[in-house]
């Protein structure tokens, strides 16, 4: 829930993120300066450059200010934002209409989440009148993989089983395999996306060996 009543009270924001909430945090950020706000967006980790075609990205800082009087997280349900845009009447330019269009191509998987519907298209039919750069979202977001990906994708291949007639696969990481590879937690969902479209894989599982709490589960919806 985007906290609308609390921005407009605020005289210093401090929007808080990380990769994975970069994009949102950036229109969270184009938010708070349409309505006149000092602004500062934090991240406690370093955000990738593949997110340097955004706007705002030379903004991030390392140290929270002392004198913002309110911090907001960039977890929020980017259709909310959008609807709140339009509903304020601010003005979508390039820049916001890319950071959209960015926003909306993570949220939903390339467009290939099954709940990317007629509304969501709608939406993208808006932002690209409003100019936003399909190709650099495109080039950026997809075409380009960090190295840690890579290196990632190669071990979880290795250690692969494929159980239950080959309806599932199946992989234990260990913590040696994220320090090998340089990746995150967060990474192994991107490759666990690719694994679901392996041919008769039905479903996919990735654990943890260290932590019991980290488990990635999908399921490919019929």
């Amino acid at each position: 829930m985007i906290p609308v009543q609390d921005i407009q009270l605020a005289k210093h924001i401090l929007i808080e993120c990380n990769n994975k909430l970069f994009i949102k945090a950036t229109l969270l950020y184009s938010y708070c300066i349409a309505s006149g706000k000092k602004v500062s967006l934090f991240s406690n980790e370093s955000i990738e450059r593949r997110y340097s075609f955004l706007a705002w990205y030379n903004k991030l800082r390392t140290a929270v200010p002392l004198s913002a009087d309110l911090s907001i997280s960039a977890d929020i349900n980017i259709l909310d934002l959008y609807a709140l845009f339009k509903k304020q009447n601010i003005k979508i330019n390039k820049k916001i209409a890319t950071a959209f269009y960015a926003a909306f191509l993570e949220t939903y998987d390339n467009f290939l989440d099954p709940k990317c519907d007629g509304t969501i298209f709608a939406i993208l039919s808006e932002l690209l009148e409003a100019g936003a750069e399909v190709k650099v979202c495109v080039d950026e977001l997809i075409n380009k993989k960090p190295l840690k990906i890579f290196r990632l994708e190669a071990l979880i291949y290795k250690k692969l089983l494929l159980k239950q007639n080959g309806e599932l696969a199946y992989v234990r990481l260990s913590k040696e395999d994220f320090d090998a590879s340089g990746a995150l937690w967060d990474d192994a969902l991107i490759v666990a996306k690719e694994l679901l479209r392996l041919a008769h894989v039905q479903e996919v599982s990735i654990l943890h060996n260290d932590d019991q709490e980290k488990i990635i589960n999908l399921n490919k919806e019929v």
